[in-house]
Parts: C-alpha cells; structure tokens; sequence
C-alpha cells in the first residue's frame, strides 16, 4: 500500500468521529481563553489514539501538546478552536483545529516504529490575545522542526503572507466641568481622541501602502452636558515589514501626544503584550503541501484573492521553518467573521475539504519525514529568510 493509501484509509477510518468533533465545536463554540469543551473532547480523542498528552502548555489553560514517537524530526499541527463574540465559528477554526487533528493521527500511523515525532499543538485564543505568541515565548515550538496548519477561506493560497501588527490604546485624561456654565474651567479628553484620528488620517498619505491603521473610540465621555474628563481610543497597526511598523507605530504614537499637547490633556499610552510577527513562509514546505493537497484530490477553483491580514502564526514562523495555506472551502465570496461564512463551516461538503486537507497535511508530513535532504532544503530556507526577516 502507498503511503497516501495508507493515510487516506486512517481519514476514511476515523472521518465520522473527526467530523463528529468538528461540528460538536461549531454548536458549542468558545472565545478564546474559555475553549475548555474542545480541548477536553480533543485531548480525550489523541490520548484514545495513542498520543502522549500535556494540558496548560505555556501557562495557558486551553492549549496543550499531543505527541506519538519520541525523537526524529518534529512535525507540529497547530490546531486551533476558539469563537468569535456572538458569530461564533465565522473564521472557520471548528476545521482549522480538526484537520490539524486529522493530519496528526493520520501521520502517526504511518510511523510503524520509524524514527520521526508528530506533534498536534492547541494553540487558543488566536481572535484576541494570539494564543501563539505566548507558546513561541515560553518556548513550546523550540523543538518542533516544522509547524504547518492551514485557513479555509475563499480563495487558495500556498505561500501565505501576513502584515505584523500591534495593538495601542490612548487614554487621555482631561478636566470634568458642566459643559454649558464654565467650559472654559474644562480640558475635553474626548477632543484628544477626536485630534488623534484627524493627526492619523493626515499621516495616512505619507505611508506605504501595505500599512494599515485602524480604531475605534472606546470611551468617549459620560453625559453630552459635561465635558469629558477621561477619553480613550483603541488601534490596532498594521505593515509587511517589522522594522517599518515601528516606524509608523512611532508616528501614530506623536499623532495622540500632539493632540494631547493641543488640548491640554495628558496621555497615557498602553501597548498589547501580544504583537504579531508578520509570516514568513517556508517555500519548501508550500510547494509540497500544493502537491500533496492535489494528489488528495482537491480540485475546487475559486476566483477570488483575499487581502492580507495578521496571525499569530507568524511569530511561530520565526522560530520554526512554518506554512499557513489558505485553501477555498467555497467558489463564492463568503466574507470572514460574518454569520454567513459560519453557517458555511457547518456543511458536509466543507467537512470533506477539512478532511482533505488534514490527508494533505499528513503527506506533507510523511514526505518531510522520510526524505532528509528535504529536512536540510527547509532548514536552510528558514535559516536564510529568518536572517533577512528579523
């Protein structure tokens, strides 16, 4: 029997308990931090398998760690399954996390006591904090030699780019008075907000056009007859390239402390712990997963091209040669994190691709693992586009 034989028969054996895990996710769905229901049915079904099992990775409650072989070369899944607030599952991870499963126990199998390690690595809370980044800090990925999941999307994509971002939040504190009786005594916060967008909107026109600002008013005052004494806005920024992002960041930064001096408020600047790293893809890895994923019989022909975003599996692309293939689950445009694009990831045509997929993944796996030269061509490709990266 053929290796793909061998991993479509794992697929075929296990799909209705992989699907049946999948849509257990999709009707219970859980924000990030909170994905306890998944990770318990998940665990539960790696340690039934085989899978040596470590809960609280990283000091993150929902993430952990399943792994089958002991030394080799490391292949990781990172599985993910957190919701979106009242959306639910519109990002897709119910097939994220269940096809890096899939491959995962597809890939194991295959091992049949050959040297070589497969790892599936819970990775929560990617649509807030980035789970991912605090595993990369406290060291899980150090080991994995190679790290891949993929996106389902509305288009097909094998070298997946990402822009970094980092999250700032502007609070500015000003003077409380009756907005009608003596303004003068007052010093409008929400003014230093409000100065702040026109400072960004006016830089807009002097960056490059791979950056992207965007934010939201977060407080704006309590009552319209008092002027506001506390004001803050919310922003996330957003470039290709790390070393220009802080440059911008730098920029939107002196556009709040202006708008506080013209106001006469004070500012208070607060940054997220989470950055996200843009992504570097491993060209090596791509190329086998585009051919691992037809020889798996995918065939859908989108026409789209989706624009970039930020994930937190960039930063795991800094520590470990990694890929994050967007594949189209569907032929129309479904925009993401919409009602619509959630009731998409509950269908059984798109449980099919998810198992295509994790059978595409798996013989990416094998391919690696088998083939040392293969090991050195990723190692060496990471080591060169991480120098020029960082």
């Amino acid at each position: 029997m053929s290796e793909l034989a061998a991993i479509q028969q794992v697929i075929t054996e296990e799909k209705a308990k992989l699907v049946e895990m999948a849509r257990a996710i999709y009707s219970n769905p859980e924000v990030g931090g909170q994905e306890f229901f998944a990770v318990d049915l998940i665990t539960k079904y790696l340690e039934d398998k085989g899978f040596k099992v470590w809960r609280g990775i990283g000091g993150l409650k929902t993430a952990f760690m399943a792994s089958y072989g002991d030394e080799g070369f490391h292949v990781g899944y990172c599985s993910e399954y957190d919701a979106l607030p009242e959306i639910g599952h519109g990002c897709g991870h119910n097939l994220i996390g269940i096809a890096g499963v899939a491959a995962g126990v597809a890939l194991a199998a295959t091992l049949d006591g050959k040297p070589g390690r497969v790892s599936i690595i819970g990775t929560p809370n990617e649509e807030d904090e980035g789970g991912k980044v605090v595993l990369v800090k406290t060291g899980v990925f150090d080991d994995v030699d190679a790290a891949m999941m993929f996106h389902p999307g509305c288009s097909t994509n094998f070298h997946v780019e990402s822009l970094a971002c980092r999250d700032y939040r502007f609070i500015f504190h000003g003077r409380g008075v009756h907005a009608s009786t003596e303004p003068w005594e007052g010093r409008n916060a929400l003014d230093g907000v409000i100065q702040t967008f026109n400072g960004i909107n006016a830089l807009r026109q002097h960056l490059k056009d791979d950056v992207r600002i965007h934010g939201i008013v977060s407080e704006g005052g309590l009552a319209p007859n008092i002027i506001p004494e506390r004001a803050a806005a919310d922003f996330i920024i957003r470039a290709r390239d790390s070393e220009y992002l802080t440059e911008v960041v730098e920029k939107v930064v002196a556009c709040a402390r202006g708008a506080a001096t013209a106001t006469g408020t004070s500012l208070e600047v607060t940054e997220s712990g989470f950055p996200y790293d843009a992504m570097v893809s491993n060209g090596v890895m791509a190329d086998l997963f585009e051919e691992s994923l037809k020889e798996s019989g995918y065939d859908l022909e989108s026409p789209y091209n989706e624009g970039l975003g930020s994930i937190d599996m960039g930063n795991v692309s800094r520590v470990t040669p990694s890929i994050h293939p967007v594949v189209a689950i569907t032929e129309q445009w479904v925009p993401g994190h919409t009602h619509e694009f959630s009731r998409l990831c509950d269908t059984e045509e798109v449980y099919n691709i998810m198992l295509t997929v994790g059978q595409a993944m798996a013989l990416t796996g094998h391919k690696i693992l088998e083939n040392r030269d293969l090991q050195k061509k990723i190692l060496k490709e990471f080591a060169s586009a991480t120098r020029q990266k960082l």
